[in-house]
């Protein structure tokens, strides 16, 4: 099978994927708002069967439509379990939601770089090795996917494997900011690179204001819209992948990791308001959290969990309340507002002592995560100044993150 054609089925695949989403969601919201009989898995599978006898959906594969219901009923079943961790599964979108699932896995090896998947109905698919060859030929599944720029991937599942590293005795605390991405409470700065470079920056103004003058929907506002997802597609990359060598080493050389429990959802919201009260400074906090979006704590936050989890020699992580550590004093333990004269500079109203304010606040963290640890203590420093309603749902404000 030529290239265009397996290009051709591919495309195929992923809509007759997101139309068996939709379908079966609709029906469950159906089922939901009407107060009809449940549905499961099966009962959608056994009308999936029973609907691609006469309709366009034969011409897709079975085992792949079947995956995006079983996929689905997961999701609900997610959303049900643990409604804090998992939203509502949503309807899947052209060009944002792209990808299908392929079971009963076959691959070969063409060469070193080389390899093949088998597609049902699609035929042998071939794809770039970046990882381990017995990594990818004991995978149970695959997942392909196509990004905004275009780019096809092919994903196997696998159990993660254990990160080989020694005991160290050694303990950090992490702290969270925009000016550096990551300060410890050993007084080093673990700053993220520049994610694009200056001609690209500029290359992306230019797009995003030709976009604006284009008309909506035409062949040269397609084009510049995927122009744009190729340099957002590397911006991504290349954050992805400091994250990754960033927590790896962190992992590797500490035991106990101490950091902040962050609302970033909540520290992002818009500052817009409403037509009757409008907000204030809409444009600083709007670039605020553009900035705070790039620095991608929670995928960092992710990654060093999952990572600590899967150590060969245990790392601990523990997750501390944030309120209060960028006012606290690490010396005399000292809380107000005014500790914090600027961005940058911590300088202790009772004792003097001054410090960068990312590092006291690293400093203030491991020591809360030192408590929790060793006496199960409060996991949030209390202020000596003032009084909230309820610490413990307290979050970092913007200013002090």
């Amino acid at each position: 099978m030529s290239a265009c054609t397996q290009e051709n089925r591919n495309y195929l695949f992923l809509r007759v994927t997101r139309y068996v989403w939709n379908i079966a969601l609709e029906q469950r919201n159906l089922r939901r708002r009407e107060r009809l009989q449940k549905i499961t898995y099966n009962t959608q599978a056994h009308e999936l069967s029973e609907a691609r006898k006469e309709s366009w959906l034969k011409e897709g594969s079975a085992a792949v439509q079947q995956q995006a219901l079983r996929d689905l009923n997961q999701a609900f079943q997610n959303w049900c379990n643990r409604p804090d961790h998992f939203g509502r599964p949503t309807w899947h979108k052209a060009g944002i939601n792209e990808g299908f699932a392929v079971r009963d896995l076959s691959v070969r090896r063409i060469n070193r770089k080389w390899g093949q998947v088998f597609v049902p109905k699609c035929g042998w698919v071939k794809f770039r090795v970046t990882r381990e060859w017995s990594d990818i030929e004991t995978a149970s599944s695959a997942r392909v996917t196509l990004d905004r720029s275009g780019r096809w991937f092919v994903s196997f599942t696998r159990l993660a494997p254990q990160m080989e590293r020694k005991s160290t005795g050694a303990i950090v605390g992490i702290d969270m900011g925009v000016t550096h991405t990551v300060a410890t409470s050993n007084g080093e700065f673990l700053d993220m690179p520049e994610l694009l470079t200056k001609g690209e920056h500029q290359r992306k103004r230019r797009l995003q204001r030709r976009l604006a003058r284009q008309v909506k929907g035409s062949n040269r506002y397609k084009a510049t819209k995927l122009a744009i997802a190729k340099l957002a597609a590397k911006e991504v990359d290349r954050r992805k992948d400091w994250i990754e060598w960033t927590t790896t080493d962190l992992v590797r050389d500490y035991d106990l990791i101490s950091l902040e429990t962050l609302k970033i959802k909540n520290m992002t919201k818009s500052a817009k308001g409403t037509k009757d009260k409008p907000g204030k400074n809409v444009k600083a906090k709007s670039g605020l959290n553009r900035s705070i979006l790039e620095q991608g704590w929670g995928l960092f936050c992710q990654r060093l969990t999952d990572k600590a989890t899967n150590a060969v020699t245990p790392v601990e992580i523990i997750a501390i309340n944030p309120a209060y550590t960028s006012l606290h004093c690490s010396e005399c333990g000292y809380t107000d507002k005014k500790n914090r004269d600027s961005q940058a500079r911590f300088h202790c109203l009772s004792r003097g002592y001054t410090d960068n304010a990312d590092v006291n606040a690293a400093k203030n963290i491991i020591a809360a995560g030192l408590v929790v640890q060793e006496r199960g203590g409060q996991s949030h420093i209390v202020s000596t100044k003032t009084q909230h309603s309820d610490p413990a749902k307290r979050t970092t404000t913007p200013k002090a993150a």
